[in-house]
């Protein structure tokens, strides 16, 4: 196990780096594209900027939280808590606290954290996932007697609704004299 010392200084360096790099980041919109307004173009044009932007703002609070678990990682170190996990109490192991500095628990813990986290994802579906069922799933309930048909079976119950080959699409049947009447 590590002394005090080289963990408070793992924590300070972790930190020092993450503050120079986050000090050169620019949040605004405009600095970002040396635009003077951002109104008056196309809104497609901004898309890729908008995109990368968001992008830069995700990364950018990824790197506040990370600031403030170093932050509380140093505030336990101060109290003697430092090294103990805050779930089970249990030592957290030293090569654990020299790879990840900040971590509050041990491997066992964490994982444990993780998977019930895994688990809640899961159930934050929205409820329309879950009433969606043919036709509207992946597959496409035929009007034969089969439960389910593939391709070609879809294309036989789809195309009596036409098709780009309909009789508008073809010149040659759409003569005066080959013309049928549709209502007949």
């Amino acid at each position: 196990m590590y002394g005090k010392d080289v963990y408070k200084a793992l924590l300070e360096q972790e930190k020092k780096r993450l503050l120079s790099q986050m000090a050169g980041e620019s949040l605004s919109l405009r600095e970002a594209t040396a635009e003077l307004s951002v109104i008056d173009n196309h809104p497609a044009d901004m898309g890729s900027e908008l995109f990368e932007k968001s992008k830069d703002l995700a990364l950018y609070d990824r790197q506040q939280k990370k600031l403030q678990d170093l932050d509380k990682a140093l505030e336990r170190l101060a109290r003697g808590e430092y090294g103990s996990c805050q779930a089970c109490g249990k030592p957290i192991a030293a090569e654990r606290l020299k790879a990840v500095p900040s971590t509050p628990y041990c491997i066992v813990c964490q994982n444990l954290r993780e998977k019930e986290l895994r688990e809640n994802e899961q159930d934050d579906r929205p409820a329309e996932e879950l009433l969606r069922q043919s036709p509207f799933a992946r597959t496409y309930t035929c009007q034969l007697e089969e439960d389910t048909c593939q391709g070609e079976d879809a294309w036989v119950d789809l195309s009596r609704y036409g098709s780009a080959d309909s009789l508008q699409d073809r010149p040659e049947d759409n003569l005066p004299h080959r013309r049928r009447r549709l209502d007949s």
